[in-house]
């Protein structure tokens, strides 16, 4: 009987402790994530628009110009059937304890802002998260994102009174509570030249909300040339720039909504207009001077249900002007937009992978000439876009 007993409890021990032992140490997991889409756009647009990517970017009415006749050749219909926002991405991750790392690369067909139907890269990043503490290295969405996006079915995603950006860099993000986290990034613009970024935010979020605020540092050498009766030379002068960001979301059920204002000196690099100007230049000693251009962008909108969805979005970007008054001005929209407002309504059905959808946005740029530090507005010109996207998603992972 004591032997019996003896040999329960030493049993129960062992087992207790091989319990804990197997609990303590977690199997080393790989998955891998082929996913894509293969997407059919049909657009139109009552006039013709600054745009990218074969028209499927559009951002704003372009504005009047008269012919030798008197007829503004900017006032017409255009239209466009694409499928070159096609995509195809592959995601690893490799994960034990509290350890998590990986990779992913994703591309589409939209080519260059010249050249469509080549491949595109979109995403190309490595991630190791680790506890509470996350880096990635890599091209991918600008830090400002944070998961935030407006429901619309065009590409621009609401631009230029959204953002859109996906740039190289290095980011850092430490999640200091279970709500909140800090973020900081090093990013860089441009292919031939760097123009270092330096990103820093706070964001939080609950079971609905989400929302953050978040500051950049942006340099960049902005090249002049010099003409005399010597010749010519183009010197590079320094420019420096803050912008700013302010994000929320919520959601339940089946409701979702967002906002978003963003803000600052120079944030043409988030495809929202903006640029620089020239106060005044030295030929003889090769000397510039330049400033900043400011604007401010905002945009709010909502969408509900599941299978049938209806969204709703209205934007509004306002350039703000020049610190000092500028003889020339370089960037875009800088000459002479004044201000834009963008409002859209879409519907779409949504079935296992199938996703139809129909929207109209209307789009309003003011005309202006400059007159001291500020776009004095002169008149306005409007463009209706009809959009007819069809999308089949598709998406397998494979577990080890």
């Amino acid at each position: 009987m004591k032997k019996a007993l003896f040999s329960s409890i030493l049993l129960a021990i062992t087992s207790i402790a091989l319990a804990k032992n197997t609990d303590s140490t977690t199997i080393a997991h790989h998955a891998i994530t082929l996913y894509g889409f293969a997407r059919s756009e049909m657009f139109v647009n009552s006039r013709q628009n600054y745009q990218a990517r074969g028209g499927i970017v559009c951002l704003y009415p372009k504005p009047i110009e008269l012919d030798d006749y008197g007829y503004d050749v900017n006032n017409q219909v255009n239209a466009a059937f694409l499928a070159i926002t096609s995509r195809i991405g592959l995601k690893y991750q490799y994960t034990q304890n509290q350890l998590s790392m990986g990779a992913h690369i994703e591309g589409d067909f939209c080519g260059t802002a010249t050249y469509i139907d080549i491949i595109r890269l979109r995403h190309a990043y490595a991630f190791v998260h680790y506890k509470n503490h996350s880096f990635t290295v890599g091209q991918t969405w600008h830090p400002y994102y944070d998961g935030i996006f407006p429901n619309v079915l065009t590409l621009n995603g609401g631009t230029p009174t959204g953002i859109i950006n996906r740039s190289p860099q290095i980011k850092y993000e430490w999640k200091f509570t279970p709500n909140w986290k800090f973020t900081t990034a090093f990013v860089t613009e441009g292919i031939t030249e760097i123009r270092p970024e330096a990103v820093l935010g706070i964001s939080g979020q609950n079971q609905h909300w989400k929302g953050g605020v978040m500051a950049e540092y942006r340099y960049r050498n902005v090249p002049h040339t010099f003409t005399s009766e010597i010749g010519s030379t183009t010197q590079q002068f320094p420019l420096h720039a803050f912008n700013g960001t302010v994000y929320a979301q919520y959601k339940k059920d089946k409701w979702m909504a967002n906002a978003r204002v963003t803000g600052g000196q120079n944030i043409s690099h988030l495809m929202i207009l903006g640029g620089y100007g020239l106060i005044n230049e030295d030929t003889q000693n090769l000397q510039a001077q330049f400033a900043n251009l400011d604007q401010i962008a905002s945009y709010v909108c909502a969408s509900y249900g599941s299978k049938w969805r209806v969204n709703v979005f209205a934007g509004y970007l306002k350039t703000l002007g020049s610190d000092q008054s500028c003889t020339a001005y370089y960037g875009t929209g800088a000459n002479d937009v004044s201000d834009i407002i963008k409002a859209a309504a879409s519907v779409e059905f949504n079935y296992k992978g199938l996703n139809v959808g129909l929207e109209a946005e209307y789009s309003n740029a003011a005309y202006g000439h400059w007159e001291g530090k500020k776009i004095t507005p002169d008149y306005r010109v409007d463009n209706i876009r009809g959009v007819l996207r069809v999308t089949y998603s598709l998406s397998h992972t494979w577990n080890k």
